[in-house]
């Protein structure tokens, strides 16, 4: 059976609505294919409401050098780059917090900072968003993880990246700053909806973030994983939500055709004993299987390329919970997030999606 798509994408799309990919008119994938309509999404925006989450993981702040390219330097054969502004955004566990806030969550944030001024810049901008920073911990060795980002370009041009500075922690961290942790973490979950574990890949700090799913599903709380590296050690949660390259890794296989997504996500639901597992595939949209045996693709929304695809798993991970926790359906939880992402890939640098921005797009992409 082949399933014909309708032709809404053909025509010209909201221009704040931005694809990965522009779909193909014939999908050969039969009822696996799900097209979401304007009500099912709309729907979805109707039950994001004022829910508490709290959100573990490795804060990171990001800076933006914007500066203007005018001669190479004598020094070395580079670019010399004069700053004109600098731009402080949440990345990381921060930037699915800040995600969470931007569509009206009661957000709590976990996680370790250092003690220096990156550390006190990244606290600011997190109040500065509604975010409840108490839950943070100032650890005694270390620093806070920061991504420096240097975009340069002409004076009339648009800025593009040159060069990214990575500071990070490089010894792990005091046992009793992880017992810090811990504790904080605990006390977080007093009365949330959901808890999401937005692991970056500090290993030192997988174990923590598993005995946290274990105390919060002991507690009836929902648990929402995103994990770069350590997927399988999170058996039990109740939904993950990897990207294809983590699922390759994680399950030792190549995933080029539909198909073999939704085989993965069928075969992460029946080893992890978990109720979803939702696959982004960037251009090709995602992957989703449910414990009772549904299997769905859906399209990536939208109709024009990507700018900077930089924190969108955040923006699936903060909205597709959200939307979750609200009632809606996992597949209806997934186009909305679908929605979202192809919002914030059209911006530079990581990005977040407003509930009146998503509704703009259903009432204006979707029938």
């Amino acid at each position: 059976m082949r399933v014909i798509v309708d032709d809404q994408n053909e025509r010209t799309l909201h221009t704040r609505s931005i694809a990965l990919f522009k779909p193909p008119r014939v999908w050969p994938f039969g009822p696996m294919l799900h097209v979401p309509s304007r009500a099912e999404v709309l729907s979805a925006i109707q039950g994001l409401g004022a829910q508490s989450v709290a959100v573990v993981g490795d804060p990171v702040l990001d800076v933006y050098l914007l500066g203007t390219t005018h001669r190479i330097s004598r020094e070395a054969p580079v670019l010399i780059v004069r700053e004109d502004s600098r731009e402080y955004r949440l990345g990381g566990a921060a930037n699915t917090a800040a995600n969470f806030a931007a569509l009206g969550a009661d957000v709590r944030l976990v996680g370790g900072i250092g003690h220096d001024d990156e550390g006190r810049t990244l606290v600011k901008e997190v109040e500065a968003l509604g975010i409840d920073a108490q839950y943070l911990v100032r650890q005694s060795t270390g620093c806070t993880t920061t991504k420096t980002r240097v975009l340069g370009g002409g004076l009339h041009t648009t800025k593009q990246q040159m060069l990214r500075i990575d500071r990070e922690n490089t010894q792990p961290p005091a046992s009793a700053d992880t017992e810090a942790l811990l504790t904080r973490a605990t006390e977080a979950l007093d009365g949330v909806s959901a808890l999401i574990i937005s692991d970056y890949g500090a290993p030192e700090n997988t174990d923590l973030y598993v005995e946290l799913a274990r105390r919060a599903k002991q507690r009836g709380v929902r648990v929402v994983v995103d994990s770069r590296y350590a997927l399988r050690r999170f058996a039990g949660v109740d939904v993950i939500t990897p990207n294809e390259p983590e699922v390759e890794e994680a399950l030792g296989v190549t995933l080029q055709e539909p198909e073999a997504a939704l085989d993965a996500a069928a075969r992460l639901v029946q080893d992890l004993g978990l109720q979803a597992a939702v696959i982004t595939r960037g251009r090709e949209g995602m992957a989703i299987a449910t414990a009772d045996g549904t299997r769905t693709l859906l399209r990536a929304h939208g109709g024009h390329e990507a700018v900077d695809v930089t924190g969108a798993g955040d923006t699936v991970t903060a909205t597709f919970t959200l939307a979750w926790c609200g009632g809606a359906s996992v597949v209806s939880a997934a186009s909305l997030a679908n929605c979202a992402a192809s919002l914030v890939v059209q911006q530079i640098g990581v990005a977040s999606s407003t509930p009146g921005e998503l509704e703009a797009v259903a009432q204006e992409d979707l029938q």
